[in-house]
């Protein structure tokens, strides 16, 4: 049985602090980052591997989504939704997790078998027939691969977050 899912989801946004952060910073502009989804009350995102942590489409905690060690800023933009749309963007995240789909180190948009922050995102929002895209996707040369589309944070919002004040999503 899926949670109450109060028929609104979160598009969660965060201005981080790593290398990763740094490079979609200078490519992208804009402050955001790293988005992730709440839904259900909970945390859907996709992270790349570090050297203590494998990376893919996970469950996280807001707590540390927000942390001061990551975080500069964080926002979110809530998104209405119906119920059945409520509950099938429940289940495709959840399924995507059991999975234990990859993080998309290739930023290949054409390959759902790995998928990146925006890409997981973006991806599951299509899974209910809403496109989050606010512009055409930006172009980005990565060594040895070429260059790809790929979606950026800004891509997604195409607005400013609504509050930088993520603990009244910890209701849940």
């Amino acid at each position: 049985m899926v949670r109450e899912c109060g028929l609104t989801a979160y598009l969660l946004v965060r201005e981080g602090l790593g290398v990763e952060a740094r490079l979609v910073r200078l490519k992208d502009r804009g402050p955001w980052t790293h988005v992730g989804l709440m839904v259900g009350g909970t945390l859907f995102e996709s992270v790349p591997s570090t050297e203590r942590t494998h990376g893919g489409v996970r469950v996280g905690r807001l707590a540390e989504f927000s942390a001061a060690e990551r975080a500069v800023s964080v926002g979110y933009v809530p998104i209405s939704l119906v119920e059945p749309q409520c509950q099938n963007l429940f289940r495709w995240c959840q399924k995507q997790v059991k999975a234990q789909i990859p993080f998309d180190d290739l930023y290949n948009l054409e390959d759902d078998r790995t998928l990146y922050c925006t890409e997981f995102v973006y991806k599951a929002f299509l899974q209910i027939h809403i496109n989050l895209l606010s512009a055409e996707l930006s172009s980005l040369s990565i060594p040895l691969v070429g260059k790809r589309k790929v979606i950026f944070p800004r891509d997604l919002i195409g607005m400013k977050p609504v509050s930088h004040n993520l603990h009244v999503l910890n209701q849940g």
